[in-house]
């Protein structure tokens, strides 16, 4: 049982962060048990995979998932070598892989999986996909040394990344605290959803940090900019004075204001579809390309100017008006008991 228990271990990337369902001794007592089956599925988020494994933890053939992650040893030879790849999950379509170039022989697609696949009802829709020479001998990327690469660059990525990010949520932080609980509920929204009326209630997140952001970087004013509206409701007016005063060079401005007006128009058709009970039209992909926008032109946009500056106490006043309210009244029932 050691052994197994060992080889569980490894697949689950003991020392790694390797996303499962499965806790060790839980898949060690299934390797004892079963001759185990697996397949490789490609294209899919981890939000995504949450949301398969609920549709398909009932299913009496199935046992769980893992993340596969090309830099682990026990991955390329169990996963990547041992299990051809079959199948991409993409929004909630699945395509099965083929090699075109086979068809000009015979047609040998497993048309019977085909249609069991659109009978179970789990996918929006089944088609093909042409996966070319990709793990044959004319691959020259189907090698450890090729993934390997593939893994450090992820790594690499992530570590970039997650600087920029970092940064963007403590600046935020500074500048006001609800920004980053507006943040919260977008990502949290987004990863957690299992329904398309759920998926479409980020864009609503988006927009009411959107709009704060634009609170903290150029507040509401009654006099016109550059001869456009910078009031309450115009927030996106109000980021592009913000661009506009503190960018000199103008490549870089029409850069930055042709981002936020990307996002705006990413915001808008969203809460369009959603207004208009059209949820089914709102697509992850869609949702998934918002929230990367936003926190693009988040991170410029607060990096344009260096940390500092005067405190902002708006998101603190009614705290603040709480407690001095409190230290009132109580001052006011210490002198009434002094009278009496």
């Amino acid at each position: 049982m050691g052994s197994t228990e060992a080889a569980a271990n490894s697949v689950l990337g003991e020392r790694w962060a390797v996303w499962s369902t499965f806790l060790g001794p839980d898949l060690a007592k299934h390797i004892e048990s079963f001759d185990i089956a697996g397949m490789v599925v490609e294209s899919l988020a981890p939000s995504d995979a949450r949301i398969m494994h609920i549709r398909l933890k009932d299913a009496e053939w199935y046992l769980g998932a893992v993340q596969i992650r090309p830099e682990i040893p026990e991955h390329w030879a169990v996963f990547l070598k041992g299990i051809p790849s079959r199948f991409r999950i993409f929004e909630d379509c699945l395509y099965l892989f083929h090699r075109e170039y086979g068809l000009e022989v015979e047609d040998n697609r497993d048309h019977v999986e085909y249609h069991e696949w659109e009978a179970s009802g789990l996918f929006s829709s089944v088609r093909w996909e042409d996966s070319g020479v990709r793990e044959t001998i004319f691959d020259p990327y189907d090698n450890m040394q090729h993934f390997r690469r593939l893994g450090e660059a992820d790594e690499l990525l992530h570590g970039q990344l997650s600087f920029a990010l970092g940064e963007t949520l403590m600046r935020c932080s500074d500048l006001d605290p609800n920004l980053t609980q507006w943040l919260h509920a977008a990502l949290k929204a987004f990863e957690s959803h299992e329904t398309a009326e759920e998926l479409a209630h980020v864009s609503l997140s988006c927009r009411r940090f959107t709009e704060n952001l634009a609170d903290c970087l150029y507040p509401p004013r009654e006099e016109k900019v550059n001869g456009r509206k910078v009031s309450q409701a115009e927030y996106r007016n109000r980021l592009w004075a913000y661009v506009a005063e503190n960018v000199t060079s103008d490549t870089m401005r029409q850069l930055l204001i042709a981002n936020v007006e990307d996002l705006g128009k990413r915001i808008d058709k969203l809460d369009s579809l959603s207004n208009k009970g059209l949820h089914s039209d709102v697509l992850s992909s869609d949702v998934n390309r918002l929230l990367l926008s936003l926190l693009v032109v988040a991170h410029d946009l607060i990096s344009l100017r260096p940390p500092g500056g005067s405190f902002s106490y708006e998101p603190y006043n009614t705290t603040i008006r709480f407690f001095m309210e409190g230290l009132r009244q109580q001052q006011e029932r210490r002198s009434q008991d002094g009278e009496e």
